[in-house]
């Protein structure tokens, strides 16, 4: 123990890291009038509003401050001033570090709780420095072992926890001084907004028109601005929305209604994990036939091109030009002559043909199996590993994760149809006019599922020199079915 300090300069390291705790103006207070005491002048202090747990996410940055001074001797004082030891530090081996530091420059501490001012050289000062240093890190992992118990039992229980979702609302109760979640349950506003976001998406709206769509109609989060189309893409890949919850060993039933059915958040689920779902701004698709159409020659993608007099379908590798009135006459037409979707979209029977899912206990089996993975593979990106080698280890387990979701989707895809027709078209009368109201991103959807191999056909334009040069359009169209 030091016997006189008198003329001494200190400084304060003051750090706060929740609510309820002394603040640093008064850790401050408090060190000034000790100081006065002992005749000592306090310089320009460090400080610091965070955690100095061993599990604090958020850097220090006075504290780092402070350790890169005394290695570089521009602490500038004799006194290392604290309001209390675990104001330093919670973690045994950077305590250890700072009682080295200021051992090897002959600096003092001093701790205004216990009155006492300590010379790290001593080891009996050094001794009573280390054992607060490991008492503090032991009681905050003991607290650290006792929240997380009961978060695990809430999470193996399926109650509620952490932030409560859009779509949701909870009742709480005030337990030890604290708001708990007892209860979660639908949200009267919000809950119809999430069923008719699952409803949009499956019907193929792109996120970015229900954005727009929901801004105008006011429709925001919770903190009072609207939802952008990511937040929305996002939203529609929780399991919550199923009544289920996230573990670390995959997902649980949840303790609070589901808002949607298992078969409509899995058809969304496929429906968003398509690769040939429009990414970005669907402003550019214009026209309904342009993905379903391909060239007979190349086989490749086609595009529409503006010529002086008409605009035509073109193969992007120049095999041919066709007009596009005419092949829109014959693939769609209209309400006098409806060509071959809207013929087919006139037949009630189609619907349930098209609509039929796969219940089968395989197919369940691998929705499953898909969510828990999706879940992990969500949990784990989440993560905040504190180590190098524990990012690798997260890393390897993502990609482990998506080439098992990449098996299990091409499973599924073999036992479900990718898109029921119902959703996007429902069956009734003037097939044309509800086909012109119909959104372009739904009729591109349509095109797609309609004309392909294992339903109608898929059509395919074969260049003039495949054909008799006074072939019809109707003629250059070649149809290419399953089987």
């Amino acid at each position: 123990m030091v016997n006189s300090l008198s003329g001494m300069v200190g400084r304060e390291y003051l750090r706060v890291s929740a609510r309820g705790e002394r603040s640093i103006t008064e850790q401050h207070d408090d060190n000034s009038r000790a100081s006065a005491s002992e005749g000592v002048t306090l310089g320009v202090p460090y400080s610091d509003q965070g955690s100095a747990s061993p599990y604090a996410k958020q850097a220090r940055g006075d504290f780092d401050r402070l350790i890169a001074d005394l290695r570089s001797d521009q602490f500038k004082a004799q006194i290392l001033w604290l309001w209390e030891s675990s104001r330093g530090s919670r973690r045994v081996g950077e305590w250890a570090t700072l009682l080295d530091l200021c051992e090897d420059r002959g600096i003092l501490i001093h701790v205004t709780s216990h009155d006492r001012t300590y010379d790290p050289s001593n080891y009996r000062d050094r001794e009573t420095l280390l054992s607060d240093g490991v008492s503090s890190e032991i009681e905050v992992r003991r607290l650290s072992a006792r929240t997380r118990r009961g978060i695990d039992a809430n999470i193996r229980d399926g109650k509620p926890h952490g932030i409560c979702p859009f779509g949701f609302e909870r009742e709480y109760e005030i337990k030890r001084g604290k708001r708990v979640p007892v209860r979660q349950y639908a949200h009267p506003v919000e809950a119809p907004w999430i069923v008719e976001l699952f409803e949009r998406v499956r019907a193929h709206d792109p996120f970015c028109e229900i954005e727009r769509d929901w801004a105008a109609r006011g429709i925001v989060g919770r903190r009072g601005k609207p939802l952008s189309a990511q937040t929305l893409r996002d939203l529609v890949t929780h399991v919550c929305y199923i009544a289920l919850r996230n573990t670390k060993g995959g997902t649980v039933k949840a303790a609070w209604p589901r808002l949607v059915s298992d078969a409509l958040f899995y058809e969304v689920q496929q429906i968003i994990s398509d690769p040939s779902r429009i990414k970005g701004n669907p402003g550019g698709a214009h026209y309904a036939l342009t993905g379903a159409i391909t060239c007979d020659g190349c086989t490749g993608a086609i595009t529409v091109r503006y010529r002086t007099k008409e605009i035509n379908y073109e193969c992007k590798r120049g095999c041919w030009r066709i007009s596009k009135a005419e092949v829109d006459e014959i693939l769609i037409g209209d309400a006098e002559r409806p060509g071959v979707i809207l013929s087919y979209l006139a037949r009630s029977d189609v619907y349930r043909v098209l609509d039929a899912e796969d219940s089968s206990d395989e197919s369940g089996e691998i929705r499953d199996a898909l969510a828990r993975a999706r879940a992990d593979l969500q949990e784990t990106e989440q993560a905040q590993p504190e180590t190098l080698s524990e990012e690798r280890r997260f890393a390897r387990r993502a990609e482990r994760l998506e080439a098992r979701i990449g098996e299990l989707e091409d499973s599924r895809r073999k036992l479900v149809r990718p898109t029921r027709l119902s959703a996007l078209f429902e069956p009734g009368p003037d097939v044309a006019g509800r086909w012109e109201r119909t959104p372009m991103a739904a009729q591109r959807a349509i095109a797609a599922l309609l004309l392909s191999p294992d339903v109608i056909g898929q059509p395919r334009i074969r260049p003039v020199s495949a054909v008799a040069k006074t072939a019809t359009v109707l003629e250059r169209i070649t149809w290419v079915r399953a089987g």
